[in-house]
């Protein structure tokens, strides 16, 4: 990047007036001001919380971006995870360099109490060409769901990635991304593999389910979510601003399976598009992860499966496969099952097709 000046802003609103809450201390080409309070063209109050981005660099409209083709937001929610935000920061910024795309990192901390923020202004003083690229966003607490969708609707590109903050990408990530988006462009979900690396520290591969094999169109993810781990997670997934404002986003005051539910909702709006190449890491040694410690079973998946198959507008094959993915669901969640794999779906599919002629019957006769 060039020696201009770069502006950090750091806001907060109280009772809908503007305070300077800290002098933030950088490098010395930092200046602190404040960003005025404003709203974007629907409304959406872009300054409601600490603020903290490029003047000059929100958009990345820089001599070293302005060529690049491709235009990427990358949202991360990011609570309470000061060890790892730096790794998940550096992943990001080597994949999308790799990738040669014009891109900017949307951090949304929801209500941190440790030094996560603090973590992001030390990462963005590390290096010049980190000032560039990163908007971070301080909010009270409302959840993973809520951050989200405060990151995607404050993205200023269509094109939207997520990532955990515990999480990493590996360098190819966005590259792979971004050539799904191009060669499957009806697609309405995207995403690659991920590896795991397990609460005691060891690494992990999975064999995904129905249609992960291959690269491309995936024939059902529904199919495809109840035979084999997530074949989107919250690392891995892409898709485009529009399809989200479609979609309604993330549900928010739910604390477990959201992320599921998004994905869902946006696999009603079109198909998804699939990479079996790894992109990300999940890592579940990190502390304060949702996921560890004794399970919280959520209805939240089901019930959207149990919604999703009443509506009208579905082809015969989904309906079918949503039915089956409840039935899987309601398995798991009962604690029959633990582990999908390829063959799980036509263990339940049966007595799927049983109840739905049973439900027929009823219908018929009534």
């Amino acid at each position: 990047m060039s020696g201009k000046s770069k502006f950090l802003n750091v806001i907060h609103i109280f009772s809908g007036s503007a305070q300077v809450l800290d002098e933030v201390h950088m490098v010395s080409c930092w200046k602190c001001s404040v960003y005025r309070r404003s709203h974007d063209g629907n409304g959406f109050d872009r300054s409601s919380a600490w603020r903290v981005s490029s003047r000059t660099d929100r958009r990345g409209d820089t001599a070293m971006t302005r060529s690049r083709p491709n235009q990427v937001s990358v949202v991360i929610p990011l609570y309470q995870k000061e060890r790892h935000i730096g790794a998940a920061l550096d992943s990001v910024y080597v994949s999308c360099e790799k990738a040669n795309c014009r891109y900017e990192i949307v951090v949304i901390d929801d209500g941190s109490t440790d030094r996560s923020c603090d973590a992001v202004l030390d990462w963005i003083a590390k290096a010049p060409g980190h000032a560039g690229v990163v908007t971070l966003i301080r909010q009270k607490n409302t959840g993973a769901a809520g951050a989200r969708n405060r990151g995607w609707k404050e993205a200023s590109f269509d094109r939207i990635l997520f990532l955990d903050a515990d999480d990493h990408w590996l360098p190819g990530h966005a590259g792979e991304i971004l050539a799904l988006m191009d060669a499957f462009p009806e697609a309405t979900l995207y995403a690659d593999a991920w590896s795991e690396i397990s609460p005691a520290g060891d690494p992990k591969q999975h064999v995904f389910g129905i249609g992960s094999e291959r690269r491309g169109y995936v024939p059902c993810f529904f199919e495809a979510m109840c035979s084999g781990p997530m074949i989107a997670s919250s690392s891995t997934a892409a898709t485009r601003k529009r399809h989200l404002a479609e979609s309604g986003g993330f549900p928010e005051g739910i604390t477990h399976g959201e992320d599921k539910v998004g994905w869902g909702r946006l696999a009603l709006l079109g198909p998804m598009a699939w990479s079996p190449r790894i992109g990300a890491v999940w890592d579940k040694s990190a502390e304060n992860r949702s996921d560890t410690g004794t399970s919280v079973p959520s209805t939240a998946f089901l019930d959207f499966l149990l919604s999703a198959r009443e509506r009208t507008d579905l082809p015969d094959a989904m309906r079918s496969n949503i039915q089956v993915a409840a039935a899987v669901e309601q398995a798991r969640m009962s604690g029959q099952i633990s582990i999908y794999d390829h063959e799980t779906p036509n263990e339940y599919r049966e007595g799927c097709l049983i109840s739905a002629r049973q439900e027929g019957e009823k219908l018929r006769i009534g």
